[in-house]
């Protein structure tokens, strides 16, 4: 019990100072479709929310902290998780470059962990997305690796439409 209040008041905690210093804000949902084909579907909805902060020597990588929300109700019929529901923590860095006055190539990484026992058990999630921007929205598909109990590991194609607001 106490752990699990200590560590929401430290999410709590991260997010309240970095998004004093963010200079960006980022809502990324996704789809992710399955890629094992030795395993039946577990295809998932999500969405990440990020704060990001500039690197001090290039202003296009931007990195912080992201929470995200994930549903797949797949898991729950196949035994390997206990909730629909689930969150994420971790890390989030971004690489934007210019293409064209308002087009822009944008890189994207998630690294972090994820539960769906709300914060009993952890378990590994990364994620390196490339696609297309224009203005504030992106577009973007990459590849994803999520690790769950009992040595059940799934990789996902992961397609983004996202959005960042820069302050």
């Amino acid at each position: 019990m106490f752990k699990k209040i200590l560590l929401q008041l430290l999410v709590v905690v991260v997010f309240t100072v970095s998004s004093v210093y963010a200079f960006e804000f980022s809502l990324t949902p996704s789809y992710s479709y399955t890629l094992s084909k030795d395993i039946e579907k577990v295809d998932y909805l999500g969405a990440r929310m990020s704060f990001l902060i500039p690197t001090e020597d290039n202003k296009s990588i931007n990195y912080g902290p992201y929470v995200g929300i994930f549903y797949n109700y797949k898991l729950l019929e196949q035994a390997h998780g206990q909730e629909q529901a689930g969150i994420s923590l971790g890390l989030h860095m971004k690489y934007c470059a210019n293409i064209i006055q308002n087009f822009y190539f944008v890189i994207s990484a998630f690294g972090g962990v994820h539960t769906e026992d709300f914060f009993k058990n952890f378990n590994t999630e990364i994620s390196v997305n490339a696609g297309l921007g224009y203005n504030n929205y992106f577009l973007m598909v990459g590849y994803e690796t999520r690790y769950y109990p009992n040595e059940f590991t799934v990789n996902y194609l992961p397609i983004t439409i996202g959005v960042s607001f820069q302050f």
